[in-house]
């Protein structure tokens, strides 16, 4: 049996550790963090909105992964310890104007998403909100991760199928076939994955030369309160609105070079007015904000494959969570020297290593 050692548990390291697993390997995974991520410490995938979105404004090269993770989702969902924090409730998105809103709609039809028009009063109805929205377009193909449920089981799905997760394991250095962390403790592997965010050391970053491509980028989340249901995701031209199990949220700021999570109120205040601008009177503030640390790569796609005598799955950038199932599907490739598809190997860390 194949022995593999992931470090972080984030979404990318638990969809890692348990694909693994269903591969047939003996998967340990280990975490410098505490057991249950809060929104409010390092971990990217804790502080995210949780948003599970194909769709960019303009077409990407990678697009078809981002629609292939999308379809892992809802395979993965049924039955699944953390079934009951996602929903696909779909999002709408509105555009800056006629035109925009046009070529929005005829690019989700080319990639053959569930994709409708919507005039104001659908898209009213459509989200529950008071305010009729022009140039509104409704992707059915969306959905909504709650970070705190899901991670929460995806550990307890890793678990029950015999993956063993130790937390508070800070690692020093990795080598091609073991793990060490700061209490002189080792972890031997056939191979060792490394999805640690934007966190990796020098040491790491020796170990796998990509990870060095990886650069923060700080983003400020906002719980807010709504009079309405929230139904779908709601994409307005300056913050998104997310309805997740327990709450909702507007984010997102985008600080490229920064490390630090403090929160600043500036940037707080200019979410919030962006809400209550575009929807008067229904956005409140619920009294808590946050800011997480994405880990960018330098064309906002992740790095997954093969780095020096290790394999990475890092860099996601905005797309953490809606690429994780896709990142588990591609590492377990390698790992079992699988054929990789071509659409894969597009996302190896080679692309940068040779700059």
């Amino acid at each position: 049996m194949k022995k593999v050692v992931i470090v972080g548990s984030g979404v990318v390291g638990l969809f890692c550790a348990v694909r693994l697993r269903i591969a047939g390997a003996q998967v340990t995974l280990l975490e410098a963090e505490a057991e249950h991520p809060s929104p409010f410490g390092p971990i990217a995938s804790a502080a995210a909105a949780g948003m599970l979105a194909v769709l960019d404004a303009v077409p990407s090269p990678h697009e078809q992964l981002a629609i292939e993770s999308l379809k892992l989702w809802r395979e993965l969902r049924p039955g699944a310890e953390w079934a009951d924090g996602v929903r696909f409730d779909g999002g709408v998105h509105v555009r800056a104007n006629a035109d925009d809103a046009q070529n929005f709609f005829r690019n989700a039809q080319r990639l053959g998403l569930d994709v409708s028009a919507l005039n104001a009063g659908q898209a009213r109805k459509r989200l529950g909100l008071s305010k009729k929205l022009e140039n509104a377009i409704f992707v059915g193909d969306e959905g909504t991760a709650d970070p705190q449920r899901v991670l929460t089981g995806l550990a307890m799905q890793a678990r029950a199928m015999g993956v063993v997760i130790e937390y508070h394991r800070d690692v020093e250095n990795v080598t091609q076939s073991a793990v060490m962390t700061h209490d002189n403790r080792v972890y031997e592997g056939d191979a060792v994955v490394l999805a640690p965010g934007v966190w990796a050391t020098e040491k790491l970053m020796r170990a796998a030369p990509a990870l060095k491509h990886v650069q923060p980028a700080k983003g400020h989340v906002v719980a807010v309160e709504t009079d309405a249901t929230l139904g779908p995701n709601l994409h307005a031209p300056d913050f998104y609105m997310v309805r997740r199990r327990e709450d909702v949220v507007i984010g997102a700021t985008m600080e490229p070079g920064r490390y630090d999570r403090r929160v600043d109120e500036s940037k707080v205040d200019a979410l919030l007015d962006a809400a209550r601008a575009f929807l008067p009177g229904e956005v409140k503030a619920e009294g808590r904000a946050w800011a997480g640390i994405r880990p960018m790569s330098p064309d906002g796609w992740p790095v997954v494959g093969p780095s020096g005598d290790v394999f990475v799955a890092a860099g996601h950038s905005r797309n953490g969570w809606l690429l994780a199932p896709l990142t588990a599907e591609i590492i377990s490739a390698y790992v079992f020297s699988r054929e990789i598809e071509p659409a894969w190997a597009a996302l190896a860390p080679s692309r940068f290593e040779a700059s």
